[in-house]
């Protein structure tokens, strides 16, 4: 037992656990800020998704054993955003103009809702990778929770952007100033 009254191996079991939730965490927070200041999921966000459902990709297709239609799946799921991006400049010349496009719009949507928990699914397998020997559904409903809460937090903070920051806070750092800031 440590000072804590808590046995040192609880925190090294869940230690990867919560680095993952912390890290999802931190990439859901400016996501959702600002979404909600500005109403928009900005491109960088979109990029980082890319690449990192791309090196997924990579990492998958070089690490795992063949194992039939869930390794089809999961590639396939991997491999979609690229592959959109990559179609949407070749049909439309803009990824902009595919976005709200009457089928390669749904079909950005359809990739992200089949693409984002298999993405979610393999940045936990790769920081947790024993999460099977933990009660599942406990921590990935808690997990989720978690991170769902930070989401909405995020977001009613970016909405309301100006009872915490002032424009110039946004111009310090560089980004556009929403509607609603603060003025000086």
């Amino acid at each position: 037992m440590n000072d804590d009254g808590e046995a040192p191996q609880t925190a090294a079991r869940y230690g990867p656990f919560a680095i993952a939730i912390v890290t999802m965490s931190i990439v859901v927070w400016p996501i959702a800020f600002n979404l909600g200041a500005f109403g928009e999921v900005f491109y960088l966000d979109v990029f980082q998704f890319v690449v990192v459902a791309s090196a997924g990709l990579g990492i998958s297709l070089l690490s795992s054993p063949y194992h039939g239609g869930r390794r089809l799946f999961t590639s396939l799921a991997l491999a979609a955003p690229a592959a959109w991006f990559v179609l949407a400049v070749v049909v439309t010349e803009s990824t902009a103009e595919a976005a709200t496009g009457p089928v390669l719009g749904p079909l950005a949507f359809v990739i992200a809702v089949v693409a984002v928990p298999v993405v979610l699914k393999m940045v936990t397998d790769m920081f947790v990778p024993g999460f099977r020997a933990f009660d599942q559904r406990k921590l990935l409903y808690g997990g989720l929770a978690i991170i769902v809460a930070i989401a909405v937090v995020s977001f009613a903070a970016g909405r309301n952007n100006q009872r915490f920051l002032t424009c110039g806070d946004f111009k310090v750092a560089g980004s556009d100033q929403p509607s609603n800031c603060q003025q000086e």
